[in-house]
């Protein structure tokens, strides 16, 4: 991206005070760009007046919907129209009402929003990478790819961030997610430039066609945006910006921010316009491109198409319930006008509770001087002698209907939101079969079916514009931090390149929906108990609190043998030859180089029965070793893919430490063998003991093993 700037005229004049045709030529290249600068600045305002003007009437809608939820809801809105603007906007204010009027806010939209935000957030969706061709190359970086995206989600923390758009998605029917790189920023290992991600609301992202439902068949998005002047200075130190208070307070209107007790909010600030468009809309940008307006000045243009590789706009698009138009729906909408009947028909009933508690009394004119009577308990109430005396006006109770309205509507809540008793936790009467449960929960949870396809439309996108950016700006090599499939923390070293085309991301149909915690723990305990999985494998998926330290415990051999894969799949050659370099010694009796026993003084290398042997392993055997379970965890890892791309001196190791292992079980040829009908398990016969499914995949039963597994590797 470039940042056009007049360039300065530099020489003196001559004697007869005129300027060379060098500087004239400056001068008129100057002018021309201010020219052409202006012309942006006018076209890109012109824009967001319009732009703004065709939403009025949704943004009016946004501001109540936005009151309601944080229990501002006896508002109303007025029209009004901006100094700073040709677009009439509206402003929030509370009526006035008597003293004695009764205006409770009983606010049950908050809670609604609240469930709808839970199930949308609490479930990951699961993104995996389709590799580009069939090749190994390619599904191992398809792989990587993976790995890296789950890194970027985890050290972004792309989860909460998704929770403030999703928030401006259930209030306002739309939300953005911004995604971009930054050069200027350093990522953890102090490589330059990192990924950004923010939240971005609707209020200030602008769109031209309001029939165009996907933000990609917009022709040019403007996102307008507040800074302060220091931010100005740091970022953009030659452009001199005054602040614009009347536009800056266009963004939000100040009656709003009063409401949320923001009143101060950017009151000192600079309008920013960050404006992408598409090719072949913009007649000064045929090619399409970006750029960047701060105050009356353009500090970022690049008229050659998108700077970024994914050719597609910086923003992923959220919507709530489809409207066939651009910006979509709130379920609030709907619940507004319950809202209001609901707090007006519980302040009647409160007014009615204050009637009758003070009653009104009836008293002739003149009878009594009404201003000495309060509520003070034990009153005496002079009254004149010869009047009437006064009696408390009769009251009817409030009629049945009244009470049954609050019923009717709390049905008409939970209608239009979809949640039922099942989905706060109660059941209704006469529904006891755990199917009938689950069958009314899905119910309910169908009506966000089309939110929890926007959620993974928008997150499949995030990720492949993650992975292009990873594609086009990481022409260093990077280090990222995964976690492995055997739950096992690595580093891996990664480059742009090492991706080879590999950033198709799809994101499995359904991963969003919320799972239930007690029917997963239900259906594990039920397959444990059954023997198709083993409680080691069941408590590792059983998702409980506590329990993860537990399994920990059982799996400390699992743990050790995983970390026993990471070190010998990160052998070297040097590794290899230093190690063996420990061992090279001089024979005392004939001089000739041998083996020698760096931990026994020099002696030579020998066993326990005094017969030279090879050094150990660079990796070794140990005796407190659990070797069933260490068996099962290599070669559950040389059956991966990471194994096959490793060299043939590792694959090497990793088959003569196995072998060790074996030979400690007596599983080698020539070693003893385990004694008949002890540990003796056929391959039909494995259940859940670990041990027993090691040697029935060991031992295969009563067979042979295959002669290449019966053979000793080379001695590394």
């Amino acid at each position: 991206m470039s940042t056009t700037e007049a360039s300065p005229v530099t020489g003196s004049v001559d004697d007869t005070g005129k300027y060379s045709d060098e500087q004239l030529q400056q001068l008129a290249k100057n002018s021309k760009q201010k020219e052409f600068e202006n012309r942006v600045i006018s076209w890109t305002k012109s824009a967001y007046t319009r732009c703004r003007a065709t939403r009025q009437q949704l943004e009016r809608q946004w501001y109540l919907n936005l009151a309601f939820y944080i229990g501002r809801q006896n508002v109303a809105v007025i029209p009004f129209s901006s100094a700073s603007s040709a677009a009439t906007g509206v402003r929030l204010y509370v009526p006035p009402a008597p003293y004695y009027r009764a205006r409770p806010v009983i606010n049950r939209i908050r809670p609604i929003i609240r469930t709808e935000l839970s199930k949308l957030t609490s479930q990951k969706p699961t993104a995996t990478i389709v590799p580009a061709t069939g090749e190994d190359k390619d599904t191992a970086a398809a792989q990587a790819g993976e790995q890296i995206w789950d890194s970027v989600y985890r050290g972004k923390k792309i989860k909460g961030l998704l929770s403030q758009t999703m928030l401006w998605t259930l209030c306002c029917g739309t939300g953005f997610m911004k995604s971009y790189w930054d050069p200027k920023k350093t990522d953890k290992s102090g490589q330059p430039g990192d990924f950004c991600y923010e939240n971005v609301s609707p209020f200030h992202l602008f769109v031209p066609d309001m029939l165009a439902q996907d933000i990609e068949d917009q022709p040019y998005v403007i996102h307008v945006q507040t800074k302060t002047p220091e931010w100005v200075k740091l970022n953009y130190p030659g452009v001199n910006a005054a602040p614009n208070v009347m536009e800056a307070s266009d963004l939000l209107n100040d009656s709003f921010l009063n409401l949320v007790g923001a009143a101060d909010y950017r009151k000192n600030a600079v309008l920013c316009y960050e404006v992408w468009i598409k090719p072949g809309h913009v007649d000064f940008m045929p090619k399409g491109g970006m750029f960047t307006i701060i105050g009356d000045s353009v500090v970022q243009f690049t008229d050659k198409g998108n700077p970024y590789a994914h050719g597609q706009y910086p923003y992923i698009k959220y919507e709530h319930i489809p409207t066939g138009r651009f910006y979509g729906d709130s379920v609030i909408n709907d619940l507004m006008p319950i809202q209001r009947e609901y707090n007006r028909t519980r302040g009647q009933i409160v007014e009615a509770k204050n009637r009758m508690a003070h009653p009104q009394l009836l008293a002739a004119e003149g009878s009594i001087d009404a201003s000495k009577i309060n509520t003070e308990p034990g009153q005496v109430i002079l009254y004149k002698l010869g009047m009437p005396t006064p009696e408390p006006l009769p009251l009817q109770n409030l009629p049945a209907y009244v009470l049954q309205e609050l019923d009717r509507l709390m049905m008409d809540f939970e209608d239009i939101s979809g949640q039922h008793q099942v989905s706060k936790g109660q059941v209704p009467p006469g529904v006891t079969a755990a199917t009938a449960i689950s069958f009314l929960q899905e119910q309910d949870e169908s009506m966000l079916a089309t939110t929890y396809a926007s959620i993974e439309e928008g997150f499949e996108k995030l990720g492949y514009q993650t992975l292009c950016y990873v594609k086009q700006y990481w022409t260093a090599p990077r280090v990222v931090k995964v976690v492995g499939r055997d739950g096992q923390f690595n580093v891996l070293t990664f480059m742009g390149s090492d991706l080879r085309d590999n950033t198709d991301i799809r994101v499995e149909a359904g991963s969003a929906l919320p799972t239930s915690k007690s029917a997963k723990q239900a259906l594990i305990m039920d397959l444990m108990s059954q023997g198709f999985i083993s409680p080691e494998k069941g408590l590792e998926i059983m998702e409980v609190g506590g329990v993860q330290r537990l399994y920990e415990e059982i799996q400390i051999d699992s743990s050790q043998a995983s970390r026993e894969n990471m070190k010998m799949s990160t052998v070297t050659e040097d590794d290899m030859n230093m190690y063996l370099q420990t061992f090279m010694g001089q024979d005392p009796a004939t001089g000739q180089p041998t083996l020698v026993d760096p931990n026994n003084g020099g002696a030579p290398l020998a066993d326990g029965m005094g017969n030279p042997t090879a050094p150990p392993l660079i990796v070794p055997v140990n005796t407190y070793d659990n070797h069933q379970i260490h068996i099962q965890v290599h070669n559950n890892y040389r059956k991966g893919q990471e194994y096959e791309q490793l060299p043939q001196r590792i694959k090497d190791l990793f088959e003569e430490h196995v072998n060790q292992h074996m030979m400690a079980l007596g599983l080698i040829p020539g070693m003893p063998a385990p004694m008949q009908g002890a540990n003796q398990v056929t391959s039909g016969q494995a259940g859940s003991d670990p041990n027993s499914q090691v040697e029935a995949q060991m031992a295969g039963g009563n067979q042979q093993l295959p002669p290449e597994m019966m053979q000793q590797g080379p001695v590394m």
